[in-house]
């Protein structure tokens, strides 16, 4: 038997591909069944039987509490913000909390100045990390997982992130907070949610960006997709805003292409926080993550990487510091990989 990631992305099947403005959408339907039962970080939060909070009074930037008194595991997404308390974070990882649970939960902030209460405890701030924070981020825990098995993320780079897209999009905070550079634009992010309305029984999409694919998202249940499409959709859509004006056109056999990719990709298994196992995908220029609990791949994340001589071009001159020299040796070990793939 197949890998199960392989087996979960070579059952995929593509829709029909639709197009707005320089972004381009294809469905993605699985039709092996939606798996076990969960609820969403909304649903949970909303319905009173999930809590979040600091780790305690005097807090921990890169974890936080999560307590699940419900009876079904809670799926919080890789990227997905959680607002309030001493400052905003995002989840490392997907993760299941499992049922009448208290689970401490990997995270990035994404508010670096500030660490004093607003609230409590924290809320769902309808977000999830842009494609750009995820993908850099999704590689940056990937490398903690290979060299030091923890889910902890390069919290520099986060910030540096969310400055430079800040920047990109003339947005300014206060507090240094990616949900203000969401904020700031939230009226064309509307209109890509408009143009890609959510399909009856979508599992996910592959994205396209100026003609070229730059990642994808499968989610097992397609009625817990839809409650997330509109989340998934803004992130990937504040890149398209980016590189406006550079536009090519789009086809599904590229969105195709690149599944097929991924499923050659070397695939490698770690204990999650929760319920399951954190697959990490590697290769082909592609980083990833998958959750598989009960034999159902929950959620599926891959992510187009630039290629090592163009990471390279875009490096000061001079010694590189100890963050892109370890980035540059995985770097190096995915591109290695494509030969075997």
């Amino acid at each position: 038997m197949g890998n199960i990631i392989q087996e979960m992305l070579n059952g995929l099947r593509l829709d029909k591909i639709k197009t707005f403005r320089n972004m381009a959408i294809v469905p993605l339907f699985f039709e092996a069944g939606k798996g076990m039962d969960y609820i969403t970080l909304r649903e949970g939060l909303e319905s009173g039987t999930l809590s979040v909070n600091e780790t305690s009074v005097h807090g921990s930037v890169p974890e936080l509490t999560a307590v699940n008194t419900g009876h079904l595991p809670v799926l919080i997404l890789d990227g997905e913000e959680l607002a309030g308390a001493k400052q905003n974070r995002a989840v490392n990882t997907s993760i299941l909390i499992p049922a009448l649970s208290k689970v401490n939960i990997p995270v990035s902030c994404t508010e670096q100045g500030r660490w004093s209460y607003q609230t409590k405890t924290f809320k769902d701030s309808d977000l999830i990390m842009s494609h750009r924070t995820r993908s850099n981020r999704n590689m940056s825990v990937t490398m903690n997982l290979v060299n030091e098995g923890s889910f902890h993320s390069d919290q520099g780079q986060v910030w540096e992130n969310i400055r430079t897209e800040a920047s990109m999009a003339n947005a300014s905070s206060s507090t240094g907070a990616m949900s203000h550079t969401f904020e700031h634009l939230r009226p064309k992010l509307e209109d890509y949610i408009t143009a890609f309305p959510a399909v009856e029984g979508q599992n996910g999409f592959v994205v396209l960006i100026n003609g070229r694919p730059v990642g994808m998202e499968m989610i097992s249940s397609p009625d817990k997709y839809s409650l997330l499409h509109a989340k998934l959709i803004r992130s990937y859509a504040t890149e398209a805003v980016y590189r406006e004006g550079d536009g090519s056109s789009a086809e599904a056999e590229q969105a195709a292409k690149f599944i097929k990719e991924a499923s050659l990709c070397t695939f490698e298994s770690y204990p999650s926080v929760g319920l399951g196992e954190d697959y990490r995908i590697i290769g082909n220029g592609m980083v990833g993550s998958a959750l598989v609990a009960d034999g159902t791949v929950v959620h599926c994340a891959l992510f187009r990487r630039e290629t090592a001589e163009s990471r390279r071009s875009k490096m000061p001159d001079g010694m590189l510091d100890s963050r892109r020299r370890r980035e540059s040796c995985l770097g190096r070990r995915m591109m290695s990989q494509d030969a075997e793939c």
